[in-house]
């Protein structure tokens, strides 16, 4: 009688222990997402900014300086607050076997949240990977200036700033495609 009281005992303990934990998955996959969600919110309105403030800068030598800054003044900031760090572990954890993080997704949605988290963390790692192709590009450019005549240094101006144009309008669609799958993930939680 004495292992059939253990067991009642540890069943008893796992229905009340279970429930609790569902909640708190639920709550750090929420936590996770929305954290990861800030992050990239915040590393792309920085890069925007950074692009904007070029336009405000009058003379070639400033200009050249401030491209060739972008990668050490954008780059550092991605990296500072580990922006992939929680959402690749959570991807790790929906891909675990014996992880109870699907245990708190409802039964027919747990396929689908896997999926979207998988494909937040590979689409998140390739959103910081276009902001340093864009900081690179904008060194490129920085360089550039610095061997122009005032003639050229306008034309390539006027070129840089209808690049800038482009890669903000493309920043903002990769962050509005981000915050739908985030939202999209917390819907069917």
């Amino acid at each position: 009688m004495l292992l059939l009281d253990k067991i009642v005992s540890t069943f008893s303990d796992l229905i009340i222990a279970l429930p609790a934990k569902d909640k708190a998955n639920r709550t750090e996959i929420r936590e996770v997402l929305l954290g990861v969600q800030t992050q990239m919110e915040r590393s792309i309105e920085l890069t925007i900014v950074y692009i904007n403030a070029s336009k405000q800068i009058p003379s070639s030598q400033q200009l050249s300086v401030h491209l060739k800054q972008a990668p050490s003044a954008l780059i550092g900031s991605y990296n500072e607050h580990e922006v992939c760090t929680k959402l690749y572990g959570l991807a790790d954890r929906f891909k675990s076997v014996f992880s109870s993080i699907k245990g708190s997704i409802a039964m027919g949605q747990i396929n689908a949240v896997e999926k979207l988290i998988c494909e937040l963390a590979s689409g998140e790692s390739i959103v910081i990977e276009g902001l340093r192709n864009t900081t690179e590009q904008m060194y490129l450019y920085g360089e550039e200036l610095s061997y122009l005549t005032d003639v050229e240094f306008e034309q390539k101006k006027t070129e840089i700033f209808c690049w800038q144009d482009q890669e903000c309008k493309e920043l903002r669609v990769q962050l509005n495609s981000f915050r739908a799958s985030v939202k999209d993930v917390l819907d069917r939680m």
